[in-house]
């Protein structure tokens, strides 16, 4: 296990500033699109109401997105790496994060949301894809196993961690936790490029 853990470290740093970003973004979308981009706080109000809308909106833009980009994938891994592929899809999904502590007007929210959309169509896919890749047959089931807590760590340490901040750094302006977000997949990108590719025979298989 701890051989395993220790292969897998570098992709698990990566997932968890991922993750953490992603997380900031689906806890914290609707209280900053509704309060920044259509000025409302009272969720009764018409207002708050098409802020919540455009946020399904986006969200549903930046999946079907993902969704036919994943069938690019395949064909672009032929001329570049996994890892830097994923690490330009990272740090494109850092800026659309970004983007959304700019953005005033609900059109441009697209633009954004594009963004993430490419980083999303290689999140689900090119890590799973790379521990294929370097786990040996007979471990995979582990590899796979241990590798599905750098999605719980990551989950649980915003659920305390983005509250704290939002609170005690940003007196509960929620639109710096954008930032905050925006910043961590960056970093997940940027720490990506520096992750070298590795076989089976290189994990011990």
């Amino acid at each position: 296990m701890i051989k395993i853990l220790k292969h897998l470290l570098p992709l698990f740093v990566v997932q968890f500033f991922t993750w953490l970003a992603l997380f900031a973004l689906w806890i914290y979308a609707t209280p900053v699109i509704t309060r920044y981009v259509f000025n409302s706080t009272d969720a009764e109000s018409p207002a708050f109401e098409t802020g919540v809308t455009w946020v399904g909106i986006c969200f549903a833009f930046y999946s079907t997105l993902a969704a036919f980009l994943a069938f690019a994938i395949p064909k672009m891994v032929q001329h570049i790496s996994k890892q830097k592929l994923h690490a330009f899809a990272l740090l494109i999904g850092g800026i659309g994060l970004l983007l959304l502590f700019f953005i005033k007007e609900k059109y441009l929210l697209l633009l954004s949301f594009s963004f993430i959309g490419i980083a999303w169509s290689s999140i689900g896919n090119i890590p799973y894809s790379i521990i294929s890749s370097i786990a040996p047959e007979e471990k995979m089931v582990t590899y796979f196993a241990v590798f599905n807590f750098s999605v719980v760590i990551p989950q649980v340490t915003a659920a305390f961690l983005l509250g704290y901040i939002s609170k005690h750094f940003f007196n509960g302006a929620t639109i710096y936790i954008m930032l905050v977000g925006g910043g961590s997949m960056l970093l997940a990108g940027i720490i990506m490029f520096f992750i070298k590719e590795k076989s089976p025979q290189q994990t011990g298989g």
